[in-house]
């Protein structure tokens, strides 16, 4: 049986020994399995290509030669217009005595069919590469099952078109947990250790580009597969359906957390804040979340009353500031004698600000409101002791 199956181009020496080849055909093997991988196909253009452009600057007909060493090998299988060319079919034509003229015309066309697309440049990108179907049957439908059972929908395939579906659902599954992470490492999320666990076992699934070894380290993670996707139904219910109310029970705790020594006096009130922030503090609450929105309610309730009276007499408070600095520069213009544009331009900020004051919903824009006011009040002096230079050098 002749072995060596001619593609249409020129067989080379290789420069470098033979554990060096085999490192090379490797170093391929590799590429075509993680292209595939990833994009789901790779064409003999792909790997041409990217070899030609590394940075040892590879041959294009080299790498020709290590394709073709794979594919006789039967580590690789072709598909070419539509037609799948495995290497053990073309070494028994090329075996077998043309003995009919439809077998002569079968074997001219098959020849004549790889050796176009393997000699001419442009028809390298309808050569598709793909590799052979190796595992067992038995193999395959553990896989299938287990795909199944994670999720739902995987119906029974070939090996590398079940590879390529549970990839694809792995990398979905990567994605989401990738979200969840961003919230939760803004703190106060939960889940944390459960999403890391998650990646991390992806992350390793998905660096396994070889079909066969995919399949095998899928089953043999079978268990942690089922409880990463137990803790998964959970992460994704909270990050995607509950988030909300998660948002709110934080922004809830950090606000009443300043009036939680009143709040408490009352042991309803107390006991429903004291609920939230053990709610808060639970590696995992969510069961606990339906009760969140209720024991917002009780506590804010009670808080609100309190709130309105610190932010009256918080405005009391600043309005009279202002209006002692408001007075003190009326003094000053009164001793300067200023006219009415110079009073407008020395008391309109401040009384501005008043009003902003008076018109304040919180605390924090009451403060600001303050500063802002002090600030220029500051201003205000500055300019009349600007003015007041201005009258010393008439």
């Amino acid at each position: 049986m002749n072995k060596n199956i001619n593609m249409g181009f020129s067989q080379q020496t290789f420069d470098f020994e033979q554990s060096h080849e085999q490192n090379l055909k490797k170093d391929v093997l590799a590429f075509i399995d993680s292209t595939i991988a990833e994009t789901d196909q790779v064409t003999l253009n792909h790997v041409v290509n990217h070899f030609s452009m590394q940075s040892d600057r590879w041959s294009k007909t080299a790498t020709l030669n290590l394709v073709n060493e794979l594919f006789r090998d039967d580590k690789i299988h072709l598909i070419i217009d539509g037609t799948k060319f495995l290497s053990e079919n073309i070494k028994v034509l090329l075996s077998e005595p043309a003995q009919s003229q439809s077998k002569f015309m079968q074997k001219s066309k098959t020849l004549s069919t790889i050796k176009t697309h393997f000699s001419e440049p442009d028809q390298w990108k309808y050569v598709e590469i793909i590799k052979p179907e190796v595992v067992e049957e038995s193999v395959l439908l553990r896989a299938q099952h287990l795909g199944k059972k994670l999720f739902k929908n995987v119906a029974p395939v070939s090996q590398n078109r079940l590879c390529q579906k549970l990839r694809s659902r792995l990398r979905m599954w990567k994605s989401d947990l990738e979200e969840f992470q961003k919230v939760a490492a803004t703190g106060d999320y939960p889940g944390t250790n459960e999403i890391l666990k998650g990646l991390y076992l992806l992350n390793n699934l998905l660096s396994i580009h070889d079909p066969c070894k995919f399949i095998e380290t899928f089953l043999n993670n079978e268990d942690r597969l089922n409880d990463a996707y137990s803790h998964f139904v959970i992460l994704e219910y909270f990050y995607k359906n509950q988030i909300r109310r998660w948002k709110a029970l934080v922004e809830a705790v950090e606000d009443y957390k300043p009036n939680r020594m009143i709040l408490e006096k009352d042991p309803d009130v107390g006991k429903a804040l004291e609920t939230l922030c053990n709610i808060l503090k639970n590696p995992k609450p969510y069961n606990m979340i339906k009760k969140i929105k209720s024991l917002i309610s009780i506590v804010k309730a009670a808080n609100d009353p309190i709130i309105e009276k610190q932010i009256t007499s918080a405005k009391a408070l600043a309005v009279e500031r202002i209006e002692k600095k408001i007075d003190k520069i009326v003094r000053i213009l009164d001793e300067k004698n200023a006219n009415g544009d110079t009073r407008n331009k020395a008391l309109f900020p401040l009384q501005t600000g008043k009003k902003k004051i008076k018109m304040a919903s919180n605390i924090k824009n009451i403060n600001d409101c303050m500063n802002e006011a002090i600030e220029q009040f500051d201003d205000v002096l500055d300019m009349l002791g600007w003015y007041n230079t201005l009258i010393l050098h008439r």
